[in-house]
Protein backbone atom coordinates (compact mmCIF):
# COMPACT_ATOMS: atom_id res chain seq x y z
CA UNK A 1 0.00 0.00 0.00
CA UNK A 2 1.62 3.04 -1.05
CA UNK A 3 1.30 6.38 1.15
CA UNK A 4 -0.24 9.46 -0.08
CA UNK A 5 3.21 10.71 -0.69
CA UNK A 6 3.95 7.97 -2.74
CA UNK A 7 0.86 9.05 -4.34
CA UNK A 8 1.35 12.71 -5.17
CA UNK A 9 4.78 12.10 -6.44
CA UNK A 10 3.51 9.54 -9.00
CA UNK A 11 0.28 11.91 -9.95
CA UNK A 12 3.36 14.81 -10.36
CA UNK A 13 5.93 12.21 -12.34
CA UNK A 14 2.40 11.52 -14.63
CA UNK A 15 1.36 15.31 -14.84
CA UNK A 16 5.28 16.39 -15.74
CA UNK A 17 5.41 13.53 -18.35
CA UNK A 18 1.88 14.61 -19.85
CA UNK A 19 2.56 18.07 -20.20
CA UNK A 20 5.82 17.35 -21.64
CA UNK A 21 4.05 14.82 -24.11
CA UNK A 22 2.06 17.76 -24.93
CA UNK A 23 4.82 20.38 -25.45
CA UNK A 24 6.66 17.75 -27.88
CA UNK A 25 3.29 17.98 -30.01
CA UNK A 26 2.63 21.47 -29.99
CA UNK A 27 6.40 21.89 -31.05
CA UNK A 28 5.70 20.50 -34.54
CA UNK A 29 2.29 22.60 -34.77
CA UNK A 30 3.89 25.84 -33.47
CA UNK A 31 6.76 28.24 -35.57
CA UNK A 32 10.13 27.34 -33.47
CA UNK A 33 10.27 31.53 -33.58
CA UNK A 34 6.96 31.78 -31.90
CA UNK A 35 8.46 29.71 -28.34
CA UNK A 36 9.46 32.46 -26.06
CA UNK A 37 9.05 35.53 -28.27
CA UNK A 38 7.04 38.43 -26.52
CA UNK A 39 5.64 41.41 -28.06
CA UNK A 40 4.70 42.00 -31.46
CA UNK A 41 6.55 39.19 -33.07
CA UNK A 42 3.79 36.41 -30.92
CA UNK A 43 1.02 38.96 -31.34
CA UNK A 44 1.33 38.77 -34.93
CA UNK A 45 0.88 34.67 -35.34
CA UNK A 46 -2.57 34.05 -35.64
CA UNK A 47 -3.72 31.52 -32.08
CA UNK A 48 -0.04 32.14 -30.25
CA UNK A 49 0.09 34.57 -27.18
CA UNK A 50 3.09 34.38 -25.31
CA UNK A 51 2.42 34.13 -21.73
CA UNK A 52 4.36 35.72 -18.60
CA UNK A 53 5.32 33.53 -15.76
CA UNK A 54 5.27 35.83 -13.70
CA UNK A 55 1.60 36.53 -13.81
CA UNK A 56 1.21 32.37 -13.31
CA UNK A 57 2.69 32.56 -9.99
CA UNK A 58 -0.49 32.33 -8.22
CA UNK A 59 -0.61 28.92 -9.72
CA UNK A 60 0.97 26.51 -6.99
CA UNK A 61 0.26 23.24 -8.89
CA UNK A 62 2.79 20.87 -10.10
CA UNK A 63 1.79 21.76 -13.82
CA UNK A 64 4.26 22.98 -16.12
CA UNK A 65 3.55 26.63 -16.88
CA UNK A 66 3.20 27.33 -20.38
CA UNK A 67 5.45 29.35 -22.08
CA UNK A 68 2.75 30.50 -24.71
CA UNK A 69 -0.94 29.95 -25.43
CA UNK A 70 -2.48 28.35 -28.32
CA UNK A 71 -6.06 28.51 -29.73
CA UNK A 72 -7.95 25.53 -27.80
CA UNK A 73 -11.18 24.04 -29.89
CA UNK A 74 -14.24 22.86 -27.01
CA UNK A 75 -17.81 21.81 -27.28
CA UNK A 76 -19.93 23.28 -24.91
CA UNK A 77 -21.58 21.42 -22.51
CA UNK A 78 -24.55 23.04 -22.78
CA UNK A 79 -25.78 23.35 -26.14
CA UNK A 80 -23.46 21.54 -27.45
CA UNK A 81 -21.84 24.13 -30.29
CA UNK A 82 -18.41 23.99 -31.36
CA UNK A 83 -16.45 27.21 -29.92
CA UNK A 84 -12.75 28.02 -29.51
CA UNK A 85 -10.46 29.22 -27.10
CA UNK A 86 -8.40 31.51 -28.29
CA UNK A 87 -5.34 32.46 -26.63
CA UNK A 88 -6.31 35.90 -26.06
CA UNK A 89 -8.75 34.53 -23.80
CA UNK A 90 -6.63 32.39 -21.73
CA UNK A 91 -3.85 34.78 -21.20
CA UNK A 92 -6.33 36.91 -19.29
CA UNK A 93 -8.31 34.16 -17.35
CA UNK A 94 -4.67 32.46 -16.70
CA UNK A 95 -2.59 35.97 -15.76
CA UNK A 96 -5.24 38.83 -15.48
CA UNK A 97 -8.35 36.98 -13.42
CA UNK A 98 -6.19 34.46 -11.85
CA UNK A 99 -7.76 31.24 -13.06
CA UNK A 100 -6.43 27.82 -12.21
CA UNK A 101 -3.97 27.40 -14.80
CA UNK A 102 -5.62 23.50 -14.97
CA UNK A 103 -9.37 25.30 -16.04
CA UNK A 104 -10.41 24.96 -19.33
CA UNK A 105 -13.50 26.71 -21.17
CA UNK A 106 -16.55 24.49 -21.17
CA UNK A 107 -19.71 27.05 -22.06
CA UNK A 108 -19.75 29.19 -25.37
CA UNK A 109 -20.55 32.64 -24.74
CA UNK A 110 -24.48 33.08 -24.53
CA UNK A 111 -24.31 29.48 -22.21
CA UNK A 112 -21.92 31.56 -19.83
CA UNK A 113 -24.25 34.71 -19.68
CA UNK A 114 -27.67 32.24 -18.65
CA UNK A 115 -25.89 30.47 -16.20
CA UNK A 116 -24.57 33.33 -14.56
CA UNK A 117 -28.49 34.57 -14.90
CA UNK A 118 -29.61 31.61 -13.42
CA UNK A 119 -26.85 32.12 -10.40
CA UNK A 120 -27.65 35.87 -9.91
CA UNK A 121 -31.49 35.01 -9.94
CA UNK A 122 -30.95 32.34 -7.39
CA UNK A 123 -28.65 34.53 -5.00
CA UNK A 124 -31.24 37.24 -4.97
CA UNK A 125 -34.35 34.81 -3.83
CA UNK A 126 -31.80 33.16 -1.01
CA UNK A 127 -31.26 37.03 0.44
CA UNK A 128 -34.73 38.08 -0.18
CA UNK A 129 -35.70 35.15 1.81
CA UNK A 130 -33.07 35.52 4.45
CA UNK A 131 -34.40 39.33 4.72
CA UNK A 132 -37.94 38.01 5.16
CA UNK A 133 -36.89 35.55 7.69
CA UNK A 134 -35.27 38.33 9.95
CA UNK A 135 -37.91 40.57 9.97
CA UNK A 136 -40.30 37.33 10.77
CA UNK A 137 -38.67 35.97 13.25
Amino acid sequence: MKSNKQRRKEIQQKRIARAEKLKRELSNTVPPYALGLEGDVTAALSGVVASDKNELTHNTSYAIQPDYYLDKAFTCIDCKSREVWTAKQQKWWYEIAKGDINSTAVRCRPCRKIKQAIKAEARRIHLEGLERKKKGG
